[in-house]
């Protein structure tokens, strides 16, 4: 629970996310520990804020200051200087090719409007329906993104969240809010590294961890006997849906998930499994409070005070706007919402539709299937075929194997046309399933069952 003098700032986003009033209330408290063991107090973060500020740059008014958003001392430096000074930052991502950056830089240089006066961030989205927009985050979105998650997932004192995802990605970057609004501390991840990262967690006395499905899959099998640390409140789960095979797995570690559902437009989460229920995570949870989600003709939208105020250059959204997030979802009978395809990700195969989460659910029930994924295919008949890659538990099943464990399962026009096996999934930077048909390149492809002819 936030001491009281820092709950008195709750309201207020400039003070709430400012290093500054950070270090008068917790001058000697954890800041920042860093991946060589390292650490800063509040009262040591604040002088080389400080510092940075006398020589930060300053943007014309109504623009945003690039910043490529690493996990280094510099680079978290720069941007809590930016919150302190409330300079709008555009993140990018480390990650990006020059010629990527170059696009970026060009297509922000092109919007003419000028940003809202508390625009706090303009953030790229992950380009899941074609390319990277810039959703603009103000201050006060943060601030209700920050308290929305604090309903469910409380931040004190002896907290601290563990951040091996980019502060590019708002799913980092609200790491450092939420801890800066509770003077909490965090942990900033070196390199991703499955092997031993439970027995890294206990040794570090993290509290919080905020991981993609892959990573969790991953962190599984690194260390099948590993012991969960009993300072482990909760691992986010986020930025993909996690399988219910995968959950399973999960609870039979006995690991704490609290899986998520959001986005940049919205801050990072609007939909977490409640705390209660960590060891029992169904879907994507249910909403958080001060988040309306509505399913209207099997599309999710969302509303609240963390939605962003608009896409820099376009028209910006009113208060009470519903944003459509493209997504496709329902609720079940206990409130949890189950996101069945991500936007762009729905295949159209034949004139049906078929969401690759589903398929990919219905493939790892089958026994000696670790891992898939599903994507469409290009093909002259059908527009799309269905195809996946598979990663086995031992060796690649026989192709009837697969035909027929999904029979029951899946409608014929759901199962899978087309399959290869692989050794990993392909992922994009940030750890997300990479669906787009480039993956395919190289890979020999099996057909399992595929006519010509509607």
């Amino acid at each position: 629970i936030m001491p009281h003098h820092v709950r008195h700032r709750a309201d207020d986003a400039r003070t709430a996310f400012s290093i500054l009033c950070a270090a008068e209330d917790e001058p000697g408290g954890t800041a920042l520990r860093f991946p060589d063991g390292s650490a800063w107090t509040f009262a040591e973060l604040a002088a080389r804020v400080e510092d940075c500020l006398k020589t930060l740059p300053r943007p014309e008014p109504g623009r945003p200051l690039p910043h490529l958003a690493k996990t280094t001392p510099e680079s978290l430096v720069t941007l809590y200087a930016a919150l302190e000074a409330g300079i709008p930052l555009m993140l990018l991502h480390p990650a990006l090719t020059q010629t990527e950056l170059g696009d970026l830089l060009a297509k922000a240089e092109a919007v003419r409007s000028p940003l809202p006066d508390e625009a706090a961030v303009v953030v790229f989205t992950s380009g899941t329906s074609g390319r990277p927009k810039p959703a603009v985050l103000t201050r006060q979105a943060l601030l209700a993104s920050a308290l929305s998650s604090a309903a469910n997932l409380p931040l004190g004192r002896g907290d601290l969240w563990q951040m091996p995802i980019s502060p590019a990605r708002i799913g980092g970057f609200s790491v450092l809010t939420r801890s800066l609004l509770a003077r909490s501390a965090v942990s900033v991840a070196g390199k991703f590294d499955p092997k031993g990262f439970l027995d890294r967690i206990g040794e570090e006395g993290v509290s919080l961890t905020s991981v993609v499905p892959t990573m969790l899959v991953r962190i599984l099998e690194a260390d099948p006997g590993a012991p969960v640390p009993a300072c482990l409140r909760a691992m986010l789960v986020g930025g993909a849906s996690a399988s219910p095979t995968l959950l399973q797995k999960a609870r039979g570690r006995g690991i704490p998930v609290v899986t998520t559902y959001g986005m940049t437009e919205t801050a990072s989460n609007v939909a977490v499994t409640p705390f209660a229920e960590r060891f029992h995570a169904v879907g994507s949870g249910r909403p958080n409070r001060d988040a309306e989600i509505r399913v209207v003709d099997g599309r999710i939208l969302v509303r609240g005070p963390m939605r962003m105020s608009g896409y820099w250059g376009e028209k910006p959204l009113d208060p009470d706007d519903w944003f459509d997030t493209g997504d496709l979802g329902r609720f079940d009978e206990d409130g949890n919402l189950h996101v069945e395809a991500r936007r762009s990700d729905l295949i159209l195969s034949g004139g049906m539709n078929v969401a690759p989460v589903e398929v990919e659910a219905a493939l790892e029930s089958l026994p000696g299937v670790r891992q898939a994924l599903v994507l469409g295919m290009t093909d002259p008949v059908w527009g799309e075929v269905v195809t996946a890659l598979l990663v086995a538990e031992a060796g690649p099943l026989p192709d009837d194997a697969v035909v027929e464990g999904l029979k029951p399962i899946l409608a014929s026009h759901k199962s899978p046309r087309r399959i290869a096996w692989v050794d990993a999934l392909p992922t994009k930077p940030g750890g997300k399933p990479d669906r787009s048909e480039s993956v395919l390149a190289g890979l020999e492809l099996r057909t399992l069952h595929y006519t010509a002819h509607h």
